[in-house]
């Protein structure tokens, strides 16, 4: 009987002892947590992505996922450890999945950001406001005063600037003649000794190719879709050159820039080949580190042609900004040959529309329709 009474006494002191630990405060519930697994980030050129991931809860089970898009509403009370986003809008996105434990708290949030540009081989660059020129001192003369310039416009930005391969296809189906590559090498590497004409020719021929309104006429001067001169950025839909504050926005990456000096980095060995690492010599586009915005080589490798003629800069703040009153036109970025002041994203050079040079390519753009 004793014996009997001590075994109920026990169980009833460990039953409360039990509910004790549970009921009490100081036992606090671990939190369930989230872990990423697969799915696309920066910027991609597909209209349907898919998002997987997985949970855990250490003293408890998972009781569900939930995910939202754009900051929206969190919804999907279920299980499904992955979803396929179809047919977002063009511009930067953001995908975010937590996990609910049986117990009702929540996990972190895992998320991934991506930026959906429908033209293949092209970045999407959002409109935004940035301060143009030397921003860091130090610099040269035509590089200042800074001003502010707004885009009240979205573009397209070559992830690349145009190879060899790109420029070759166009020579050959123009019947032009092709330009030497100095000996460095064609295919994937930056086409070089084109001139600010030559580049144009390239931008038409594209847009022709792929059913877009030319750009520019004959004379070079940028055209709308109707055929007539304008010196509205905006109204230009074919291929063409950037403008020079296009250029730079993008360099410095746009709403996404942490304000680095080269494009994608404060140091230029990450971002650039120039005069101290490229072995004298130009090389295949993208095998340097991206900036902010997933473009290669914007600092480095080859000069770039822009739209622009070049001018003084202007102590005002301007609008979609393009220059047209001078005979020489833009390039930027520096080059393979350039020592690095040169290769800065604030750096200026310019020369005639006939010019070419075994250092100076481009890159192509296009204004996104509105």
């Amino acid at each position: 009987m004793k014996k009997s009474f001590i075994s109920v006494f026990l169980f009833l002191l460990l039953a409360v002892v039990i509910l004790l630990i549970k009921e009490c405060p100081f036992v606090k519930n671990k939190l369930p947590t989230a872990t990423k697994v697969s799915g696309q980030e920066g910027n991609i050129d597909q209209n349907s992505s898919t998002f997987s991931w997985s949970g855990n809860d250490q003293d408890g089970s998972i009781a569900k996922y939930e995910y939202r898009k754009d900051g929206g509403a969190w919804t999907n009370p279920a299980l499904n450890t992955s979803y396929t986003w179809n047919d977002y809008s063009e511009g930067s996105h953001k995908f975010e999945v937590r996990a609910q434990d049986n117990e009702g708290a929540y996990s972190n949030v895992v998320s991934w950001s991506f930026t959906y540009s429908s033209v293949v081989g092209m970045v999407l660059v959002e409109g935004g406001t940035f301060t143009m020129g030397d921003t860091w001192g130090g610099g040269y003369q035509d590089e200042i005063p800074t001003y502010k310039v707004t885009f009240t416009y979205d573009f397209y930005i070559g992830k690349y600037e145009t190879t060899f391969d790109e420029y070759d296809a166009f020579c050959e189906a123009t019947g032009r003649s092709k330009p030497s590559d100095w000996g460095f090498g064609r295919g994937s590497r930056p086409v070089i000794e084109v001139s600010w004409n030559d580049a144009i020719a390239y931008c038409n021929w594209l847009s022709e190719k792929e059913n877009l309104p030319k750009a520019y006429d004959s004379n070079g001067y940028l055209i709308d879709k109707d055929r007539m001169i304008t010196t509205d950025i905006t109204k230009a839909l074919g291929y063409r050159l950037p403008t020079e504050a296009e250029w730079e926005y993008a360099a410095r990456g746009g709403n996404k820039s942490k304000g680095y000096k080269y494009s994608g980095s404060d140091n230029v060995d990450n971002v650039a080949w120039y005069k101290d690492n490229s072995g004298n010599k130009t090389h295949e586009v993208g095998k340097k580190a991206p900036n902010e915005l997933g473009l290669y080589d914007m600092s480095g490798n080859v000069f770039e042609w822009c739209s622009d003629w070049y001018g003084n800069y202007y102590s005002y703040a301007q609008t979609n900004r393009y220059y047209s009153l001078s005979p020489n036109r833009v390039y930027r970025g520096g080059s393979w040959a350039t020592r690095a002041p040169g290769v800065r994203v604030a750096d200026r050079e310019n020369d005639s529309p006939i010019s070419t040079g075994y250092a100076l390519g481009f890159r192509i753009a296009r204004t996104v329709p509105y």
